[in-house]
């Protein structure tokens, strides 16, 4: 009887070691756990913080594109007589052909 004390007695102790492993593991687990939350949470914060950067870099290349857009709509069009030398190369503004002597036919004049 007293050996089977002893055997029952070390069995326990193994299972009390075990149990205590088990509880430092679990302890382990729960800090990691921890850990990742709040890891997660301040992922989602930034997350959150890049879409309102985003949102907000949307909205100015909208507008910036409207500017562009205005811009462009009060450039003269090719076909427009009153056209720009915006190039500053002093080629004639209705002139197509750089080399041209610079004289233009008059209207209803052919060249």
């Amino acid at each position: 009887m007293l050996n089977e004390l002893e055997q029952l007695a070390a069995k326990i102790g193994r299972v009390l070691h075990h149990a205590d492993t088990l509880a430092a593991e679990n302890q382990r687990l729960r800090a990691e756990i921890d850990r990742l939350r709040a890891e997660a949470s301040q992922l989602r914060t930034d997350r959150e913080a890049m879409a309102a950067d985003r949102e907000l870099l949307n909205i100015k290349i909208e507008e910036a594109q409207l500017r562009i857009q205005s811009i462009l709509d009060k450039l003269p069009t090719a076909s427009d007589a009153r056209q720009l030398d915006l190039l500053g190369e002093g080629a004639p503004a209705t002139g197509t052909d750089p080399d041209a002597s610079g004289a233009h036919p008059a209207p209803g004049e052919h060249a």
